[in-house]
């Protein structure tokens, strides 16, 4: 990621020999910086010092294993679709108020992305200490470590969603100096912004749930989200003629939806009875 940010404006705007790419130059920040750093992954995981060692030989190829990621995987790659298609969707219905209301919101929408990957750092920890102890049958452990996580991530998200409907013009200055696209953006953040705790309990226990290796009722969560923001901002911007501020409430209800059914998510997880699928597959390889 660090890569990333430094390599993107050199091949954005050039730099010395390097010619300008323009927003080709972000495509391949993007390719390189990862792709390299995948190779760098791969070769320490190869190396003596990696506590896993990953091989190539004697490796025989099981579709349980590979069903036990696929449930998990596709789920979270369906729920990642979701997030962006939501941006998509609420720019165009935002489109409707005009030119400055759209640019405002895609604005004020930006630092939604920024709260994923903080999200993403602490849902590493929360997948891997969830599933470790869900596991190890240690239930009560991996309830008690989702909910820590969710307070977490929420806390880290709340302190920048107030910080911003507190002080707007921090993260509104970086892209636009009109001051009608300006006054969009800030009622975005000031209604939105109070509610980024909520958005960030979602996304923790998403993390959580994918730990449990029951992820399909969290990404519901978020076609949920999508259906009452784009559909409640649809109404109050063509049925109830609610303006803009009727528009960032219906994206501020659908956070609320998010964090509640995400919350049902991990409430209604059922500990395996009996012996679970872990201690079967374990039970399988060892005949």
């Amino acid at each position: 990621m660090f890569g990333h940010i430094l390599i993107s404006p050199l091949l954005i705007f050039g730099w010395g020999p390097m010619p300008a790419l323009g927003p080709a130059g972000a495509g391949w920040g993007l390719v390189t910086s990862f792709g390299v750093g995948s190779l760098v992954l791969l070769a320490y995981l190869r190396s003596a010092h990696s506590l896993v060692k990953l091989k190539f030989r004697s490796v025989a190829l099981r579709w349980e294993l590979f069903a036990d990621i696929l449930k998990v995987g596709v789920p979270g790659l369906i729920n990642t679709a979701i997030t962006n298609i939501s941006v998509v969707i609420l720019t165009g219905i935002a489109g409707n108020l005009g030119r400055a209301t759209a640019i405002g919101y895609a604005m004020g929408a930006r630092l939604e992305y920024i709260l994923i990957p903080i999200a993403l750092g602490f849902g590493t920890a929360i997948v891997a200490m969830v599933g470790t102890n869900w596991g190890a049958r240690q239930y009560r452990r991996a309830r008690a470590i989702a909910w820590a996580g969710a307070a977490t991530v929420a806390t880290a998200c709340a302190a920048i969603g107030l910080v911003v409907a507190l002080f707007p013009q921090l993260w509104m200055g970086l892209f636009s100096d009109n001051d009608e696209i300006v006054r969009f953006g800030t009622e975005y953040l000031r209604i939105t912004g109070p509610i980024y705790g909520l958005y960030g309990v979602g996304l923790a226990l998403f993390f959580a749930t994918q730990g449990f290796g029951s992820v399909v009722l969290a990404v519901t969560a978020n076609a949920a989200r999508l259906l009452v923001s784009a559909g409640g901002a649809l109404a109050a911007v063509t049925w109830f003629d609610l303006g803009a501020t009727g528009f960032f409430v219906a994206i501020a209800l659908g956070f609320c939806v998010y964090a509640a059914m995400t919350a049902y998510a991990v409430i209604s997880v059922q500990e395996p009875r009996g012996e679970d699928a872990a201690t079967q597959r374990l039970a399988s390889l060892k005949s």
